[in-house]
């Protein structure tokens, strides 16, 4: 769709086009493609209508030059207006956590229930730092740059966006490696790292350094319930980040999975879809 700048916003939709609205903001790197499942069918036989689209400079959306998180929620709204929703329930995978609050923070009442997937707080929240990372190190992450963003871990992501799952695998803990090493999961994880890198690294290391900088709302102002989902050997995000954004949260919902680690979705999506819909406020 056209927004109403001009530019470019690309989205996907997914399961029942009558069913429950779900909102998904996704990772970082990621895009449009991203669902939980291995079989999309099953949205529909959940009830469920999940829409995601791409952040600006992923996939097939425009970049956006100068954005900030808070400017997400006035791209959502005009595509919420052309797909005629009025309320719905967000769901964020890891970097999409912040803007899945955020749309919960603009939208209020529109939006019944949040739900964050391994996700961590924002910068001006104290993080928990193991004692052997260098003061320095914290310094340099809190005040990155376009070029940290995308070194060491993150520069080969955008040549061969396509073997990232596999990279996955040898960088994360058992239990995702278990998880990734499904066919199914690993075909959507390339298929949507690979659509969200498709115009090179530069919306990548925009949206990391955003996520490291103020997100220009407080936590105490998102007045639904949230639901946080993490694994205790998530090595991408730490759980202990997880727990301190739900302890920042004025209602939340801490779900914390013993020995899971960053893509436990993909073995509980049908409860965390479930938890979402119980959470809905009635209008």
């Amino acid at each position: 769709m056209r927004l109403a700048d001009g530019r470019t916003l690309a989205y996907a939709e997914w399961g029942d086009p009558a069913g429950r609205p779900v909102l998904g903001c996704h990772g970082s790197p990621s895009s449009r493609l991203e669902r939980h499942v291995e079989d999309p069918g099953a949205y529909e036989r959940w009830g469920v209508r999940l829409v995601v689209p791409d952040r600006p400079g992923f996939g097939r959306s425009d970049p956006h030059p100068g954005r900030r998180v808070m400017d997400w929620p006035d791209d959502v709204r005009q595509l919420l207006d052309h797909l005629g929703i009025d309320r719905f329930a967000v769901l964020s995978l890891s970097g999409g956590a912040a803007y899945a609050l955020a749309c919960a923070h603009v939208f209020g009442d529109r939006v019944g229930a949040v739900g964050v997937l391994g996700g961590a707080p924002p910068p001006d929240v104290p993080w928990p730092w193991p004692r052997w990372v260098p003061e320095r190190l914290r310094e340099a992450v809190h005040r990155p740059s376009r070029a940290a963003m995308l070194q060491p871990a993150f520069a080969p992501l955008a040549i061969r966006p396509a073997l990232i799952p596999r990279y996955l695998q040898v960088r994360l803990n058992a239990a995702d490696r278990r998880v990734i090493g499904r066919p199914a999961v690993r075909h959507i994880l390339a298929e949507t790292f690979s659509e969200g890198l498709r115009n090179g690294s530069a919306a990548l290391a925009e949206d990391r350094a955003l996520l490291f900088r103020p997100w220009g709302f407080p936590l105490a102002a998102v007045r639904q319930h949230v639901h946080i989902w993490h694994g205790t050997q998530d090595w991408q995000v730490p759980v202990a980040l997880g727990q301190v954004l739900s302890a920042m949260l004025p209602n939340s919902t801490g779900h914390w999975f013993p020995g899971e680690g960053h893509f436990l979705v993909f073995d509980h999506a049908e409860e965390i879809y479930a938890a979402l819909d119980a959470s809905r406020e009635d209008p």
